[in-house]
């Protein structure tokens, strides 16, 4: 990650945090029950209303902004940890979720009603201010990393999605790690198109990466995925 992308990192984070803060003491929330989420659970999805937010106690959660490019969609993750709330630009808007949110990390959460929070936000200027400033570097940030995805090659991008799935799944007894999903899906979430992708695929079987199943693709070892002589 460059100088500056970690930088504007480190400010919505900072950012988010005094708002989690102030969020958690003026609405009463601090000793508030938690919940225990485990890793790989989706906990908002794309399409469906959104009435409250989570906040992350620990752990990790990751968002996944979902794009139309010139060669198909692709993905902007997002990632929120300890003392963030996420998908706060939901606030003040009664559409339905455009994010999925994925438990990264096995997280502890506390949950915050939307209605109260802009209540909250309405009474408070000051914490008005503070929501616009993170919603300002967040849209920074999505769009610096819209622009380095953008300038990865198909060979990144296959093993980007890849990489991410398979860790979504456990290792078989022989170490390797199967993903149930179609071509068209990979295509889709890699943000390439489906000739290249089948290319791509073809490639990384003929290096021994991963076998090709009906169905479904096997990844050999998924530290060999990436081959930094690509």
């Amino acid at each position: 990650m460059s100088p500056a992308r970690t930088q504007e990192r480190k400010e919505s984070r900072a950012i988010s945090r005094r708002l989690a803060e102030a969020f958690l003491h003026r609405l009463g929330l601090a000793e508030a029950a938690v919940q225990q989420v485990s890793e790989g659970v989706t906990v908002l999805r794309a399409g469906e209303p959104v009435d409250r937010l989570p906040m992350v106690v620990s752990g990790r959660l990751d968002s996944v902004l979902h794009l139309q490019g010139d060669d198909g969609s692709f993905i902007i993750p997002v990632s929120f940890g300890a003392g963030e709330v996420v998908f706060l630009s939901q606030l003040f808007s009664r559409q339905p979720s455009f994010v999925d949110v994925v438990v990264g990390e096995s997280a502890a959460l506390r949950w915050l009603p939307v209605a109260d929070l802009e209540r909250l936000l309405l009474a408070d200027a000051e914490l008005m201010v503070e929501l616009v400033r993170f919603l300002v570097q967040r849209l920074r940030e999505v769009q610096s990393r819209e622009r380095a995805w953008l300038e990865r090659g198909v060979h990144e991008r296959v093993c980007a999605t890849l990489a991410r799935l398979a860790h979504q799944h456990a290792p078989g007894p022989d170490g390797t790690v199967s993903i149930a999903a179609t071509h068209e899906e990979l295509s889709a979430r890699s943000g390439v198109s489906r000739p290249k992708l089948s290319q791509e695929l073809k490639r990384l079987e003929m290096a021994g990466r991963l076998k090709l199943d009906r169905g479904s693709i096997r990844i050999i070892n998924l530290a060999d995925l990436f081959d930094p002589t690509d």
